[in-house]
């Protein structure tokens, strides 16, 4: 738990502060995570590759995370007791506390390491809340490398400045209260999956464009961090940027998963023609008390349907298959309805007419998708309007009774 922060107005970014921005290209990890903390942002928030820390992300209030990420690939533990890692990421903070590159009231100092590790130390700096506790585990983390005497234990020589560093008592005070401000994230499951299913959720992206989207939003940062390192500038992404980008490719794929209407739309006389011949659906329509207006746009919408379906399966766009599946759960569809307002009208005491009706409009409301194509307005009334014609289902709750041949039942249209 971090201490809530006081605002302060938003620091710029000196580019002569950056962490080696020549060595972007082998931070793959800090690539990743740029676009997980990108999910997060919002306003004018800004996301920093290798600026203020591995990955930084300037609020709009002002405030500042700086994490420090440790990737683990063995049983490796980066943040143990004694680990060169851990002392090594304290005493850099320390530094930068120090040269006011960071504000330690106003920055949250976060350790994510890409596996389930812990250790005693990290886990009490990790649930100090408060100024005081913050300086009781540091006090209690020294005991780790001096003796009460004060006297310096063994320590090996590659962290034990990072060590001297940060227990130094003349230190104590910034050294609590980035404690105070520290906060450790593990994971027990794989990054990348766990990054690709925050993407999914954050962004909302459908699941058929989710892998899609998530390599090419990975692939921009990637390039834009190094755009601005051969140009010499700070590898820093506004949210405002990166959700524009998102948008437009959104955009861009949908459009392309979508079916477009390529043949041209029925004429008045084609129109007229199909209302002559008498045909089944419109005699579904007529008995459930369709107007004419209504019955026209059902024309329009069968012709459509019909023709642009033809076009598109002999084009390949659809195949026999997903147009047999696409039937059956407009089937589906269509009985689900029919029972629940079957089962409602119970209540609303609607007369057959009334109720063949509402399921019509119900149906034609509803769009449904082939797979994840997105199919034009007109498109899943239409096909309803193919399986009516078949008698394959009906508004009418009595419709098998009224079409069904050797019902002698009798239909006019009106």
């Amino acid at each position: 738990m971090v201490k809530k922060q006081n605002k302060i107005p938003k620091k710029e970014i000196n580019l002569a502060n950056t962490h080696v921005p020549d060595k972007v290209y082998a931070y793959s990890l800090q690539v990743k995570h740029a676009l997980y903390e990108l999910q997060k942002c919002s306003g004018d928030d800004m996301v920093s590759v290798e600026v203020l820390e591995d990955v930084a992300i300037q609020k709009s209030d002002g405030t500042v995370k700086a994490i420090q990420l440790k990737n683990v690939s063995s049983k490796h533990n980066p943040i143990s007791n004694r680990a060169k890692d851990l002392w090594k990421t304290l005493s850099n903070w320390l530094l930068a506390v120090n040269s006011k590159e960071l504000d330690v009231n106003s920055t949250k100092f976060i350790l994510f390491v890409t596996a389930d590790r812990s250790g005693s130390i990290v886990d009490s700096f990790n649930k100090a809340t408060t100024f005081e506790e913050s300086q009781k585990v540091w006090d209690e983390a020294r005991k780790e490398f001096y003796h009460e005497s004060g006297e310096e234990k063994e320590t090996p020589e590659d962290y034990v400045f990072y060590i001297r560093h940060f227990f130094n008592p003349a230190n104590k005070l910034l050294a609590s209260k980035i404690i105070g401000n520290f906060s450790l994230s593990t994971i027990n499951v794989n990054y990348t999956a766990l990054l690709f299913e925050a993407f999914c959720e954050r962004a909302m992206v459908e699941e058929e464009l989710g892998d899609v989207l998530f390599k090419y939003m990975l692939g921009w940062i990637e390039k834009k961090v190094s755009e601005l390192v051969e140009n010499k500038k700070p590898m820093c992404i506004a949210y405002q940027e990166y959700k524009t980008e998102l948008m437009a490719i959104r955009r861009e794929y949908n459009q392309k998963l979508s079916l477009k209407e390529l043949a041209p739309r029925p004429t008045e006389q084609e129109v007229q023609n199909e209302m002559n011949a008498l045909r089944r659906y419109l005699e579904q329509l007529d008995i459930v008390e369709c107007d004419y207006t209504e019955k026209i746009e059902a024309i329009n919408d069968y012709l459509r349907a019909s023709t642009n379906r033809t076009i598109w399966a002999k084009r390949g766009d659809i195949s026999d298959g997903s147009l047999t599946s696409y039937q059956e759960t407009l089937i589906k569809k269509w009985d689900t309805k029919r029972k629940i307002l079957s089962l409602k009208n119970k209540s609303l005491n609607l007369s057959p007419e009334e109720l063949g009706k509402l399921l019509y409009l119900e149906c034609k409301d509803e769009p449904v998708n082939i797979d994840h194509l997105y199919v034009p307005d007109f498109f899943t009334a239409g096909c309803y309007h193919a399986l009516s014609d078949d008698v394959i289902i009906g508004w009418h709750p009595h419709y098998k009774d009224i079409f069904m041949p050797g019902s002698g039942f009798n239909v006019q249209l009106k």
